[in-house]
């Protein structure tokens, strides 16, 4: 009997995690139209996008931004990161404004419709995408190392 709860819990949580985004590996991820650009700077132009959601009531969203910067240091030009949050600019504005830069850019969605696009329905949860914006990855960003970028990448 026990192991039949186990089974059963583990078939509705694989269920729930496929339903937690609209994309397929592979495929052409939903289009990034960002509304409003935290400070007006959109992160320049790269072969790869990493497009983190963001919340700050988690505290594991900035373990995933410090994680976030750490690589785009590290793969110089070849990413940018787009941090996409429904929070209002008030809210975030002193929270982020200090880890913009070239590469790493904050991205309004009010309204949430990325998020919705996307299928977001837990944090920290990216996607990384090709210039074409096929995505090649996706999952919990704390999971995300730069071996993992490099070999999607190829």
């Amino acid at each position: 009997m026990n192991r039949t709860v186990m089974i059963l819990c583990a078939l509705l949580l694989s269920c729930a995690t496929a339903a937690a985004q609209n994309i397929v590996l592979g495929q052409r991820a939903p289009e990034l139209r960002v509304a409003e650009w935290l400070e007006g700077r959109e992160p320049a132009a790269a072969a790869l996008t990493y497009v983190e959601f963001y919340h700050a009531s988690n505290p594991k969203s900035d373990e995933a931004l410090d994680r976030l910067g750490a690589l785009s240091q590290q793969l110089g030009k070849r990413l940018r990161v787009v941090v996409l949050t429904r929070e209002a600019t008030e809210k975030i504005a002193p929270l982020l404004e200090k880890r913009i830069s070239p590469r790493l850019g904050v991205g309004l969605d009010p309204q949430g419709k990325l998020f919705a696009a996307f299928g977001v329905n837990y944090v920290p949860f990216g996607v990384l995408l090709d210039a074409k914006g096929r995505a090649l990855w996706m999952g919990n960003t704390l999971q995300l190392t730069r071996k993992t970028i490099e070999d999607s990448a190829k």
